[in-house]
């Protein structure tokens, strides 16, 4: 199916028919090609219904490795149709030479018996987060009854004192978005990608995509990048101040971006990652922890299981192998990419 894998508009029907994420759409894979991933689609069809996978890969020499982000994407758990778009995948990672190619699925592979009678392996450690929190979007009462109550206080509270929500040019810009990117990483010990990333996906996103600053006393308080496909929207990238983001502004500027998930027609809004396991959020003493710094999640987990929704979790990731000789040499290529997945 050549065709499919040509038209973006097909595409992204296609995935969006098998309850497809984001980063299987064709807008994603443009982005990602434009910092260093070779993007391949392949796409099978059968009685009418089509399977699709956007293979992303990083090329070292005359090897690569392939991975499969929250995909791919078939439709009503075909196992048949699972089956075929594998070898098609298969054939299309042995052209690009692939080492292994990892799949980071956004629901259980619809295997007839276990992953290793199809060739299966379990794969390294998940490149995007195991877990995530989902809310869904009903009116604004909904929204705002389903939150903790120090959340939705919190909420109500940045109302109150004069916190406003802005779009990029009255008066914050992205690259004002960048610096406080840098700010929040720099506190909290991860990384970030370049400034012209950030403004590329939006570019790039356009209409689908939302960009929010919080204002509290005329100071940038925080600010929120997120996007729309299909029937859902979902949190990217965010960063607040240091010194300016007190009375509650990240929690409005959160319940903003919700609004304009609505307006966008999602059934619900993804706050896209929490520690895979429930942390301890509060020190022997009874005293609460706050901070979110490097690996250590739990004020982000708190932050996030506030405004209530479901937690999912995502399967184990898995990976076809191509070559074990290689395997040791690809992985080592998977561990210096993440970050920039």
């Amino acid at each position: 199916m050549t065709e499919i894998t040509r038209d973006n508009a097909a595409w992204d029907a296609a995935v969006l028919t098998a309850n497809g994420h984001l980063l299987q759409s064709w807008t994603w894979g443009e982005f990602k090609s434009e910092f260093g991933w070779d993007v391949q689609r392949v796409a099978v069809e059968s009685d009418g219904r089509t399977a699709v996978a956007q293979i992303l890969f990083r090329s070292r020499g005359p090897v690569s490795v392939g991975y499969i982000p929250r995909g791919p994407a078939i439709p009503d758990d075909d196992a048949d149709l699972a089956t075929a778009l594998i070898k098609q995948i298969d054939q299309a990672c042995k052209k690009r030479r692939a080492l292994y190619t990892i799949f980071e699925s956004d629901r259980e592979m619809p295997f007839q018996g276990n992953f290793k009678q199809h060739g299966f392996v379990l794969g390294p450690d998940h490149v995007q987060p195991a877990r995530t929190v989902k809310v869904p979007l009903g009116t604004d009462e909904q929204i705002l009854a389903g939150m903790r109550q120090n959340t939705r206080y919190s909420v109500r509270l940045a109302t109150r004192r004069g916190v406003s929500i802005k779009q990029p040019g009255d008066p914050w810009s992205v690259q004002d978005f960048y610096r406080l990117l840098e700010e929040t990483s720099d506190r909290n010990s991860f990384g970030i990608h370049s400034a012209a990333y950030y403004a590329r996906f939006l570019t790039l996103f356009g209409d689908s995509a939302y960009c929010g600053f919080a204002e509290s006393d005329g100071n940038l308080a925080a600010g929120l990048i997120a996007a729309s496909f299909g029937s859902e929207s979902i949190y990217m990238y965010g960063a607040s101040s240091t010194e300016h983001r007190q009375h509650g502004a990240a929690f409005l500027l959160q319940f903003s971006a919700m609004q304009w998930a609505r307006e966008r027609q999602a059934a619900c809004y993804d706050l896209w990652g929490i520690p895979k396991d429930d942390p301890t959020t509060t020190s022997d003493s009874g005293d609460s922890i706050a901070g979110t710094r490097g690996d250590d999640w739990r004020g982000l987990y708190r932050f996030k299981t506030g405004f209530g929704g479901e937690i999912v979790s995502y399967p184990p990731v898995l990976e076809r192998r191509y070559s074990q000789l290689g395997s040791y040499i690809a992985r080592r290529m998977i561990r210096q990419q993440r970050g920039d997945s």
